[in-house]
């Protein structure tokens, strides 16, 4: 027989993954439009240093909102804030696909990036807080390869279909709609709530938490990052037409998609020294491909699985780590989220600067550096927590 509490579990769980259906559909009309729009924006002549401005903009908007969280949490709990960031997030999206002008498209950018910090961590933080350790690594990894499978369909949407972005902008709308779905019918005022706010709390080793941060961020970089530089670097390289250099972007989710789930299983049974290591040898291999890929064209859609199968990767097995060592501590999900933002944010920032600087070589200049830099944080991190 069914106990009550076992049915409340349940049913705690339930609501749950019913707020993360909700995300997850949120992210295919963001990962469909805003690499369309960069794409648009490329061919009216904006220069890379605006492209990749515009691409940064969410990240950005995230990182200023995520230190907000906390208090936020605390103030209305997580349902409104889910709901308050999806809102955000849909005006974002509908401004998105009714303008063509340059700074209304950065206003809907900031709006989608405003309403990601309250939503994503609200999502993050439910699924890390109401998961046993032992099994963190492989329900974070399942999430994540749902996030990266709606990361994956936004820009395929476009081949397949035909899109351009006066269509495209349509179907964005009817998305971003649906994405409502899901919790449409949940009370605002009786969310998955775990606890009390005030037992929210806790403090954080800053020695042992920034090597994780770090390696969150250069996930960033990678994954979130090239989104928009990814198609771009390819055009300008000529081994893609821009009409259809997007699907690079929808390479890069498939490969997260096919990654998470596994990581997660390997992160549970052998912790994260050794992938940490090996994934980011990964992404220094993709950076030395991207300029080959001038001659042999493998070299690019090699870069774009590596960009997303190992850049999300790292992401997510710091998700994963903080999970273990930071259990309610709402900072700590908020400041790797924040990590992975700030490394959205950076990576078309950086990148365009390497584009302006070499087409061919400047990724590779900039972001080889970066990885070369933050190398030793790769050794020392998870045996530090574990």
């Amino acid at each position: 027989m069914k106990t009550a509490g076992m049915l409340g579990k349940r049913k705690a769980t339930t609501q749950v993954w019913r707020y993360a259906a909700a995300a997850i559909c949120e992210s295919v009309p963001i990962a469909m439009m805003l690499p369309l729009i960069a794409l648009y924006m490329n061919d009216s002549g904006t220069s890379p240093i605006a492209i990749g401005f515009y691409g940064a903009l969410p990240f950005i908007l995230t990182l200023i909102n995520l230190p907000l969280v906390p208090r936020v949490l605390a103030a209305v709990g997580f349902a409104r804030m889910f709901r308050t960031g999806l809102a955000l997030s849909t005006a974002g999206l509908v401004l998105s696909a009714l303008t063509r002008d340059y700074v209304l498209l950065c206003i809907g950018a900031s709006l989608v990036g405003i309403g990601a910090a309250y939503r994503w961590s609200a999502t993050e933080a439910l699924i890390a807080w109401t998961t046993p350790t032992a099994r963190l690594g492989r329900v974070t990894g399942l999430y994540q390869s749902f996030v990266a499978a709606a990361a994956a369909v936004g820009p395929f949407l476009v081949p397949v279909f035909s899109l351009r972005l006066e269509t495209a902008a349509g179907l964005a709308i009817g998305l971003t709609l649906f994405a409502w779905l899901p919790i449409i019918s949940l009370s605002p005022k009786t969310g998955p709530e775990l606890a009390a706010p005030e037992a929210l709390s806790g403090s954080i080793r800053w020695w042992v938490f920034v090597p994780l941060a770090t390696l969150g961020f250069i996930g960033g970089v990678f994954e979130a990052g090239l989104n928009a530089l990814g198609p771009i670097q390819a055009t300008r390289l000529g081994v893609l037409p821009s009409s259809s250099a997007v699907t690079l972007t929808g390479v890069i989710a498939l490969a997260s998609l096919a990654t998470q789930y596994p990581i997660g299983r390997l992160a549970d049974r052998f912790g994260g020294a050794a992938l940490f290591r090996a994934l980011s040898v990964t992404l220094l291999l993709s950076l030395v491909a991207v300029p080959l890929s001038k001659s042999f064209p493998a070299g690019i859609w090699f870069a774009a699985i590596a960009w997303g199968g190992a850049g999300g990767s790292l992401y997510t097995l710091s998700i994963i780590e903080v999970g273990i060592a930071y259990r309610n501590v709402p900072q700590a999900v908020s400041a790797i989220i924040g990590a992975y933002t700030n490394g959205g944010a950076t990576g078309p920032v950086i990148g365009g600067v390497g584009l302006e600087i070499s087409t061919e070589w400047g990724l590779a200049m900039v972001l080889g550096t970066l990885i070369l830099a933050a190398w030793p944080l790769a050794f020392r991190a998870p045996r530090d927590v574990r």
